[in-house]
C-alpha cells in the first residue's frame, strides 16, 4: 500500500495568518515546511483509495474515485474539506465516530454515507483490513490499523500517548510503519496532543518506522525540528510533510 500525506498540520496549518512566529515565518520563506490540517490517503494494491480525514481542500490534489472516507473523529480541522466534497459525484461511504458528529453533513450528507463504527470494529474495503482503535483525545477519536497482504500501517492521531488496549493491539500486530502526532514542542504538556518526543517514544514502542505528523505551528521550526529528530531517533524516526508519499 502507498500512503500519501496531503496534510500534516494542526488545526491553523502552518504558517497560521498573521502569525510571525518562527515556525511560519519560516514556512513563508520555504514553501515545502508549510502544511495543511491533517490529511491522508491509502492507495491500495488494486490502485484503489481511501482517504482519512479531510482537514483540507482534497479536489486537486486526488482526483480519483474513492472507495471510502474515514474520520479519526469530529473536530473541524480533520472535517473541513467534507463541506465541499460532499458534492463528490457518486455515492461514497463515510465511516466515522458517532460522538460530537456534525449536524450539516449528518442531515445534509450529499452523496457521502455516513457509517457509525467504533473502537473494536473491522472494516474490509477493498484489498485492505481496517480495525478501528481507541485514541486519548478531547472527545470520542479513533486511530486505524489497516493491514494488506502482511504489512501493517497504524494511523494515531489526534492523541495523548495509546490506551492499553490499543496498545496491546499495536504490540501484538507490530506495524510497519506507525504514523503519530506529534503536534507540539519538546517539553510541551498538553493534555489532548502528543509533544515530538512522546510521539516518537510511543511509535518507536510499536512499529519499525514512525513518522510525526499534526505539527503545530507552536512548535519547532520545520528545519530544526528535522535535526531535532535526526540528532535524537535515528533514521527510525522522521517528520512528515505534506506530499510526503511513504510506500508499505
Amino acid at each position: 500500500m502507498i500512503v500519501y500525506f496531503i496534510g500534516t498540520g494542526g488545526s491553523e496549518g502552518i504558517p497560521a495568518h498573521l502569525c510571525t512566529c518562527r515556525t511560519c515565518e519560516e514556512a513563508r520563506r520555504l514553501g515545502f515546511a508549510q502544511r495543511k490540517p491533517s490529511t491522508l490517503a491509502v492507495i491500495t494494491k488494486n490502485n484503489e483509495a481511501i482517504l482519512i480525514d479531510v482537514g483540507t481542500d482534497i479536489r486537486d490534489l486526488l482526483h480519483v474515485p474513492l472507495k471510502a472516507i474515514l474520520l479519526t473523529h469530529w473536530h473541524h480541522d480533520h472535517i473541513y474539506g467534507l463541506y465541499k466534497l460532499r458534492w463528490i459525484a457518486q455515492e461514497t461511504e463515510l465511516y466515522a465516530p458517532e460522538g460530537h458528529a456534525d449536524a450539516l453533513i449528518l442531515n445534509d450528507p450529499k452523496n457521502l454515507k455516513p457509517k457509525t463504527i467504533k473502537a473494536g470494529d473491522v472494516l474490509k474495503i477493498d484489498s485492505l483490513k481496517i480495525t478501528a482503535l481507541k485514541l486519548n483525545h478531547e472527545i470520542e477519536t479513533l486511530g486505524f490499523l489497516i493491514e494488506e497482504d502482511g504489512k501493517r500501517f497504524a494511523l494515531l492521531y489526534d492523541t495523548k500517548g495509546i490506551p492499553p488496549e490499543t496498545m496491546a493491539i499495536l504490540r501484538e500486530k507490530s506495524p510497519d510503519v506507525a504514523v503519530v502526532d506529534a503536534t507540539y514542542a519538546p517539553g510541551v504538556n498538553d493534555p489532548y496532543h502528543n509533544n515530538v518526543d512522546e510521539g516518537a517514544e510511543v511509535g518507536s514502542e510499536i512499529a519499525e518506522e514512525v513518522y510525526l505528523s499534526h505539527i503545530s505551528h507552536k512548535n519547532m521550526p520545520f528545519l530544526q525540528l528535522l535535526a531535532y529528530v535526526k540528532k535524537r531517533y535515528g533514521s527510525k524516526v522522521r517528520v512528515a510533510y505534506d506530499g510526503l508519499i511513504v510506500n508499505i
